[in-house]
């Protein structure tokens, strides 16, 4: 991506390659200048708040480089992404995907996180997509879009893109306010079970990380959900290739999964206890969601510990698993909730 003169907002201009233009133009509709205008209106905005919130000369210089190679991973994120699905689908004209406003927001948002977070340039998720309006369950799409579609990416941008699907997934994807209730109201009102969405040996792998992308899974599109999917979530007992309901669901269960067995494991519970702690968190989420409205999904995993621990009259007392999970890889925030509620 070529840099030229100085733009109107005082960063570099740069621009789609010829290969990608070349794409571009064999669409129905050339979304050339939609793209660019898209792109740039995105930058501006956040540079603007950025100048005018927290910028100072340093800090707006950094901003506005953070802009600049937030473009430049853009055009090629989105060429590799536009070639890939052209092969995949096998057409030239993949106007549907270039065309979808929320997707290529998304994506836009995407690139500049990953150049803030390389920048370190003082700005904590979720307040980026605070900035341009967006929704983190949203951001998560194209986090797992990103990941199968760009294979360069330096191994400490994809430590922060890992960082914030976890933040996602535990909390930010929870709030009242999210596009995932929509989603859950579609799937008669359940999150889909863990059988739905996975196998028991996934579930059970320590080593397993859920961090990988979905090569399958169509950008910009959600794939049809048979009806046999959208039925009772107890109706339903194998994995199953899946609309992004799904994907959120299956990636939420190995995360969560791997936190029992390292808290079970830090607090000497048998794997027997655990399979039973399990069992009562996952219905929680299943058959309880609302429970997770503006929750920290950590939160849920405490009680259902300490509830199979009552029951089963193991001694566990409260104070000793928040102690634990406080101490836990540094984990403190689902505590300080817990405190709160």
């Amino acid at each position: 991506m070529a840099a030229g003169p100085q733009g109107n907002h005082g960063w570099p201009m740069f621009g789609p390659r010829d290969r990608l233009i070349t794409m571009f133009r064999a669409c129905s509709r050339d979304p050339t200048e939609a793209i660019k205008t898209r792109l740039r209106c995105l930058l501006h905005t956040f540079l603007q708040h950025h100048r005018d919130n927290a910028g100072n000369e340093n800090t707006n210089d950094l901003a506005a480089k953070c802009c600049y190679e937030a473009g430049i991973w853009y055009y090629r994120i989105l060429e590799n992404l536009v070639s890939q699905e052209r092969n995949r689908l096998g057409i030239s004209d993949i106007s549907v995907i270039l065309e979808e406003e929320l997707f290529q927001c998304c994506l836009v948002a995407c690139c500049l996180e990953m150049t803030i977070s390389s920048n370190r340039l003082p700005y904590d998720f979720p307040l980026l997509p605070q900035i341009l309006k967006l929704a983190p369950y949203n951001f998560l799409k194209v986090i797992e879009l990103v990941l199968r579609t760009e294979a360069g990416l330096p191994r400490a941008v994809f430590r922060h893109l890992a960082q914030v699907e976890e933040k996602v997934l535990e909390s930010l994807a929870w709030t009242s306010d999210s596009p995932l209730w929509e989603e859950i109201r579609a799937n008669e009102g359940h999150l889909p079970t863990c059988q739905q969405v996975m196998l028991p040996t996934q579930l059970e792998d320590p080593k397993r990380t859920d961090f990988h992308p979905d090569r399958n899974q169509p950008a910009g599109a959600e794939p049809s959900v048979s009806t046999d999917q959208q039925r009772c979530p107890s109706a339903v007992n194998r994995p199953q290739r899946s609309n992004s309901l799904h994907l959120f669901a299956r990636k939420v269960y190995s995360l969560m999964g791997k936190r029992l067995r390292e808290l079970c494991s830090a607090l000497g519970i048998c794997d027997e206890l655990r399979l039973k702690i399990w069992t009562c968190f996952e219905y929680s989420l299943v058959c309880c969601t609302d429970l997770t409205v503006d929750r920290h999904l950590d939160q849920l995993l405490m009680c259902a510990i300490y509830i199979i621990s009552k029951i089963t009259k193991l001694e566990m007392p409260f104070k000793r698993i928040m102690k634990c999970y406080k101490t836990h890889d540094n984990k403190s925030e689902a505590a300080s909730l817990m405190i709160k509620t």
